[in-house]
């Protein structure tokens, strides 16, 4: 029987009852019985800024099309570094770098688009691992509107396990 099906035979029961003029029975409430403490889960891990993981940023002062962006990440630390990085919903599925990309002038954010829905992407992390005092490169390409720029980068992931946001020192461009 479907759940429409018995919902219409419990209520065709009820307006019998109730035609018949018989009382209808009264609903008992049962006691609630309270569930046993939850596990506490931390809600979001705010990242941490390694004083030995350094990023820099670099893109062509002026560039005509997509904009090519390079952010190389340097490691200090004496053992390897294992990076896990995943792929951003609002950054078009990118895996590194994470970008903002603001107007000169305006401080208006272009990039990622103000309002736009974030996308659907796979849930894959791309792993590194950086050798001690060793460096790995990230790149990605942005479509821009012909401007001026200013772009901030960082990368946001994994190092050793522990959340990381490594900041780069913003560039600036030109698109024609």
């Amino acid at each position: 029987m479907t759940l429409r099906a018995l919902s219409a035979s419990a209520l065709l029961a009820l307006s019998a009852w109730a035609w018949a003029g018989a009382p209808l029975p009264s609903l008992v409430a049962e006691p609630v019985t309270p569930l046993p403490n939850p596990a506490t889960v931390p809600v979001g891990v705010t990242p941490v800024i390694p004083g030995d993981l350094t990023a820099t940023l670099s893109a062509p002062r002026t560039v005509t099309g997509r904009l090519p962006l390079t952010l190389i990440l340097k490691s200090s630390r004496a053992a390897a570094v294992k990076m896990q990085i995943g792929r951003d919903n609002e950054q078009n599925c990118a895996a590194a770098p994470t970008v903002r990309v603001l107007r000169v002038g305006t401080r208006e954010v272009v990039y990622p688009e103000p309002g736009k829905a974030p996308s659907l992407c796979a849930q894959d992390l791309r792993t590194d691992t950086l050798a001690a005092r060793g460096q790995a490169t990230y790149t990605r390409e942005l479509s821009l509107a012909p401007g001026e720029y200013m772009v901030e980068g960082w990368l946001s992931g994994l190092a050793n396990d522990l959340r990381v946001k490594v900041p780069a020192q913003p560039v600036r461009v030109t698109v024609k």
